[in-house]
C-alpha cells in the first residue's frame, strides 16, 4: 500500500483463535501492525512474527469492576495512524488511550459486540454512547450489528462488521487426517459406531445450559441418543451429578478441555448434530466447519451476536428457550430425517468456508481500518 500508516491493536489478551486474523492483517499491512496485550491464551502459533510485533508487557490491573491495562501509549504513532481498542467500557485504559488518540489526530476503531446475550437496555445505551464519543468508527463482530448501531444513531458509513469466525485451516487438516477407515476404528473403540451421537463443545459455564440437553436425553423419545461433551468448567460436576440422577450417565462421554482439532475431529465427525441449549457464540461456526447442524434456542434477545448465522430449518433447529419437551421434539425430528440432516450439513459447511471464512474476516477488518484512516485524513 502506498499510504504507509501504522496500526496498533490494544487487546487485554490474545486468544489462540484470533491469531489467524492478526496474521492476515499483518500480511495486508506488511510490517506496520503491532499487538499490545497482557498475555496470550494457547500456543503462540503466529506465522507473521516477522511482519508483526506482539508486545505482552501490558499487564491488567483490576480496580473493582473495572480494568486498567498498564503502559499503554501512543509512542511512535502520528496523525493518520490507527489504533484499535477493546470495546469494553470496563477497560478504563481503552477509554484513556482513545481520548489521547483523538487529541493527536490518530484514528480510533472501537472493536467489540454491539450487544450480547446478557446486555441490559441501560448498559447498552451507556456503552454505545461512550463508544460514539470516544471513537471514529465502530467495528462490530457481526453484520447484524451494522443495522443495530445505525438504528442507535451511528453514522452508517462509520459502522463495519468483521463477520466473526474461526480459523478453519486446522479443521480442514484434521478432517483430511481422519480417513473413513481410521474414523470407523475410533468409533468402534469408543463404542459409538452406528449410534446417534450429539456433541457439545464449550467451557462449561451456566450460559451453556447443558442441563437442558441432559434432561432431554432422559426422555424415552431420545433413549437411543448419546452425548459427547468437550470442555471443562465450573458447572461440570453439577452436570455430571444431574446425569447420574436421571440415569443417563452411561450415554454421556466427558472428554475434557482441548484446543487440538486432531483430538476433537473424530468426535465431531462421529456426531449427527451439535447441541448448545444456551447462548451460543463462535461455537456455531466451529460446528458448521465440521458440517454439523446446530440445535439451540431461538430467542434472539438471549443469544450472542454470532447467532445471526443460524437459519432455522436450514442450518439446524431452534427450540423454545428453556423448553425441554420442545428440545426433545426438535432433536427427534432432526435425527429421524437423514436426508434433511445431510442437506443441512452441506449448507453449514458452505457457510463456514465461504461466507464466514477467515479470509473474508481479514478483508472486513482491514476495510474498517482503511476507512478509519481516511476519516482522520479528511
Amino acid at each position: 500500500m502506498k499510504d504507509g500508516f501504522k496500526i496498533r491493536i490494544f487487546q487485554p489478551i490474545v486468544p489462540e483463535y484470533r491469531v489467524a486474523l492478526f496474521d492476515g492483517v499483518a500480511e495486508r499491512y506488511d510490517g506496520r501492525v503491532e499487538i499490545w496485550a497482557a498475555d496470550r491464551i494457547g500456543r503462540d502459533v503466529s506465522y507473521s512474527l516477522t511482519k508483526m510485533r506482539y508486545d505482552y508487557a501490558h499487564q491488567l490491573k483490576k480496580i473493582g469492576p473495572f480494568v486498567w491495562q498498564k503502559r499503554l501509549s501512543l509512542k511512535g504513532l502520528q496523525k493518520g495512524d490507527v489504533v484499535v481498542v477493546c470495546g469494553d467500557v470496563r477497560q478504563l485504559s481503552s477509554l484513556w488511550i482513545a481520548l489521547q488518540a483523538k487529541r493527536h489526530g490518530i484514528a480510533v476503531v472501537w472493536w467489540g459486540h454491539h450487544r450480547t446475550a446478557t446486555s441490559s437496555g441501560i448498559a447498552v445505551k451507556v456503552r454505545l454512547a461512550i463508544a460514539k464519543k470516544m471513537s471514529d468508527l465502530f467495528l462490530a463482530y457481526t453484520r447484524t450489528g451494522i443495522e443495530y448501531l445505525s438504528a442507535c444513531g451511528f453514522k452508517r458509513d462509520r459502522v463495519f462488521a468483521t463477520g466473526n469466525t474461526i480459523d478453519q485451516t486446522p479443521i480442514r487438516s484434521a478432517i483430511t487426517e481422519w480417513t473413513p477407515a481410521k474414523l470407523a476404528k475410533f468409533q468402534e473403540t469408543q463404542g459409538i459406531q452406528g449410534k446417534n451421537v450429539l456433541v457439545c463443545c464449550s467451557v462449561l459455564r451456566p450460559k451453556v445450559r447443558l442441563d437442558l440437553a441432559i434432561k432431554a436425553l432422559a426422555s424415552e423419545a431420545l433413549s437411543d441418543v448419546w452425548l459427547t461433551v468437550i470442555g471443562e468448567g465450573s458447572e461440570r460436576e453439577a452436570y455430571q451429578a444431574l446425569a447420574t440422577e436421571l440415569c443417563v450417565a452411561d450415554r454421556i462421554k466427558w472428554i475434557g478441555a482441548t484446543r487440538d482439532q486432531m483430538v476433537m475431529a473424530p468426535w465431531f465427525m462421529s456426531a449427527k448434530a451439535f447441541i448448545y441449549p444456551g447462548s451460543i457464540g463462535l461455537s456455531i461456526l466451529h460446528s458448521f466447519s465440521y458440517g454439523l447442524p446446530v440445535v439451540t434456542h431461538g430467542n434472539v434477545n438471549h443469544q450472542m451476536p454470532e447467532f445471526e448465522v443460524m437459519e432455522d430449518g436450514c442450518t439446524g433447529c431452534c427450540f423454545e428457550e428453556g423448553n425441554v419437551a420442545d428440545l426433545v421434539r426438535k432433536l427427534r425430528l432432526l435425527l429421524s430425517d437423514e436426508e434433511a440432516r445431510l442437506r443441512m450439513s452441506k449448507y453449514c459447511k458452505s457457510l463456514a468456508f465461504e461466507k464466514y471464512s477467515m479470509r473474508q474476516m481479514v478483508m472486513n477488518y482491514c476495510d474498517a481500518v482503511d476507512a478509519a484512516h481516511k476519516i482522520v485524513k479528511l
